[in-house]
């Protein structure tokens, strides 16, 4: 060794040797066999449970998407059913005297169709909301369409009926001004069937409940409505306050004009 070491030569190397080194580290598999393969080999231990897995991980995909596809589908149809109804509720009455040759006089627009008087063109509307709470449930959507009922109901004159659905609704409302909304309808259905002691303290609580949680949202035509209460009442010194009120609170209030109009007459009295 020293000779090919001063020599430069290189050291022979015994076949022995090296036959007895590879035997050796061949005893430790786990740093010559790779990853991939060591994977393999567990897989095909369990490969039952991995195909299950596989299965099971495929068919909740598939459940998944096909929820989201459901539900994306039936709103887009809830969309279109609720649009139809306003279309309804809004398309334009046929004419008195109607020309069949006039484009005007079609008992259809649009595919809705159209009414020769504003009671049709409500029930109509009506009907429709009926038929969406039906199909697509009460929340949502849902609430807007009775929401809307409720006010066609009022129109209609069907006062107890409307009473009770805006009274439903409001139960269970988590929107300051849409409860407002709805308690102003209890208030007017009470004030169309002529209960007049029902509806100041519906427009009261109204107005109460507009100073305390929406911000005066619906405060000037609360405050309004019992003003015409109380002068329907034969009681002007009492409403006269009110409408002061209302311009004091709210002087920008779009109900101004009607407000001076009122005060003037009161005035007079």
């Amino acid at each position: 060794m020293q000779k090919a070491a001063l020599t430069g030569e290189r050291p022979s190397v015994n076949p022995l040797f090296v036959a007895k080194a590879l035997t050796k580290e061949l005893k430790k598999p786990d740093e010559f066999v790779s990853f991939w393969t060591q994977l393999g080999t567990k897989l095909a231990e369990h490969r039952k449970k991995v195909l299950a897995f596989a299965v099971l991980a495929a068919l909740g995909f598939a459940v998944g998407w096909g929820v989201i596809a459901h539900r994306e589908s039936q709103a887009a149809k809830a969309t279109a059913a609720f649009a139809r109804i306003e279309r309804i509720a809004s398309v334009d009455l046929l004419p008195e005297k109607a020309d069949p040759k006039d484009p005007a006089a079609k008992a259809e627009s649009d595919g809705v169709p159209r009414f020769k008087t504003e009671k049709e063109r409500l029930e109509a509307a009506l009907k429709e909301a009926d038929a969406f709470v039906a199909a697509f449930g009460r929340e949502g959507l849902g609430r807007k369409a009775l929401l809307g009922k409720a006010s066609r109901l009022l129109a209609l004159g069907q006062y107890a009926e409307a009473a009770s659905l805006y009274e439903t609704l409001a139960a269970s409302e988590t929107d300051a001004e849409l409860r407002a909304v709805e308690q102003e309808g209890i208030a007017a259905a009470a004030e169309g069937s002529n209960q007049l002691d029902e509806a100041l303290r519906a427009y009261t609580a109204l107005a109460d409940m507009s100073q305390r949680t929406s911000g005066n949202f619906y405060l000037d035509r609360a405050l309004f409505a019992k003003a015409r209460i109380l002068e329907r009442q034969g009681k002007g010194k009492e409403a006269e306050p009110l409408l002061r009120e209302i311009l004091t609170k709210l002087p920008k209030t779009p109900l101004r004009q009607q407000i001076d109009d009122r005060l003037a007459i009161l005035a007079e009295k």
